[in-house]
């Protein structure tokens, strides 16, 4: 029996768990309950492991370097004469929409009937939220993108202001464990977040339908490798390996384990609005994450990430200089600042501490083949494409 896909009439929730780490939702029992009677895909790839650029990709169906916004200071280079986004053909099928963002830039603003922005340092998630969601109950149907933030505010304090930036060889790098524990003491406060949400919906009652998605941006480093103490440095699996959970009213809870991207919730969003791809939108690189919840697609979709960090061994941020191509579950890095390659095999090694590379080996080559398709596709200068 093939699952319902559609639901044309129900609200849609989508819940950023800023730089949440796939590996920490076990400490969530709220989202552990969740997932329980939900879609969850335990290996969703961010095509790109930093919010700026996370957010344009998701909302476009598109990787960074299509839509624009392909590095931190491109913030504004969003293509919006040329790309729709998901929240405008939502809006053109009647839903109202409406965002809740840490900052301008972080969302683009076509097709949002309203763009709301708070200030990281004073919010009150639970409460501000709660709040939003009330008053969007009112309407026929809605659309709304919320941006929890919280473990972002207490690394920026605890360890950003802390440590020096420029330091690649500081302290931090020499404490994996206290860092772990730091970022642990976040989680009690977000599990209190998603149960409040999920409650408020009962308490309106329009839990019975409403689409809830629950997912990370990217995730974050505890120290594992010198020069990225955040994220948005490296293409490591601790910050692109995310995590997806799509909360249906009704539908049969199942875990999938098959790589997809975070590009694939556009296509699966319209999905379930009704909403005819091929009639609204050309060019998006995201596909439906239907043929993998119904089992006629089993092979992991091949993933193109990439990245320019604010600071680290090759700081980038006016381009992206550092690439992957994650595939059956193997990857590919290029690190195009200097010139090095890495080659790892995630089955055996998932920690991704034994670099394998071998510039004759075949799959390598079949790997870097890949990795030059992307670039030329995308127009990316790199020293390889030139």
């Amino acid at each position: 029996m093939l699952m319902r896909k559609t639901f044309p009439d129900y609200n849609i929730i989508m819940i950023n768990l800023d730089g949440l780490r796939q590996d920490k939702v076990e400490l969530s029992p709220n989202l552990k309950r969740i997932i329980e009677r939900s879609i969850y895909f335990s290996k969703m790839i961010t095509v790109s492991p930093y919010t700026l650029a996370s957010h344009h990709a998701i909302i476009s169906g598109m990787y960074a370097s299509q839509n624009g916004v392909d590095a931190y200071y491109h913030m504004f280079r969003f293509k919006k004469d040329r790309i729709h986004t998901i929240s405008e053909l939502l809006q053109r099928k009647g839903y109202y929409t409406c965002c809740d963002v840490a900052s301008e830039s972080l969302m683009p603003s076509k097709g949002f009937d309203e763009k709301n922005i708070y200030d990281e340092k004073s919010v009150n998630f639970q409460s501000r939220h709660k709040e939003l969601i009330t008053r969007l109950s009112k309407k026929p149907k809605f659309f709304l993108f919320l941006q929890y933030s919280d473990p972002h505010k207490h690394l920026v304090e605890e360890v950003m202001q802390r440590y020096d930036q420029k330091s690649n060889n500081d302290e931090y790098y020499s404490n994996i464990e206290e860092n772990d524990k730091r970022y642990n003491s976040y989680m009690p406060e977000c599990d209190e977040y998603v149960d409040i949400i999920m409650h408020t919906l009962e308490e309106l009652f329009i839990d019975k339908k409403t689409v809830v998605i629950f997912l990370s941006d990217h995730g974050t480093s505890v120290g594992e490798r010198r020069g990225e103490r955040f994220y948005g440095v490296y293409v490591y699996d601790y910050t692109i390996n995310v995590f997806c959970i799509l909360c249906i009213p009704g539908t049969s809870p199942k875990t999938i384990d098959i790589q997809c991207r975070t590009i694939d919730l556009f296509p699966t969003i319209a999905e379930i609005a009704e909403i005819p791809l091929e009639k609204n939108v050309i060019g998006i690189s995201g596909e439906s994450l239907w043929p993998l919840i119904e089992g006629s697609e089993v092979k992991d979709r091949e993933v193109f990430v990439e990245t320019g960090g604010l600071y680290g061994y090759w700081p980038s941020p006016r381009k992206h200089n550092v690439f992957c191509i994650r595939n059956n579950k193997k990857k590919l890095i290029y690190n195009d600042t200097p010139s090095t390659w890495e080659f790892y095999d995630l089955e055996k090694d998932p920690n991704e501490l034994n670099n394998i590379y071998d510039e004759n080996s075949i799959e390598v080559k079949e790997f870097k083949n890949r990795l030059i398709f992307y670039f030329q596709k995308f127009s990316i200068d790199t020293k390889l494409s030139r």
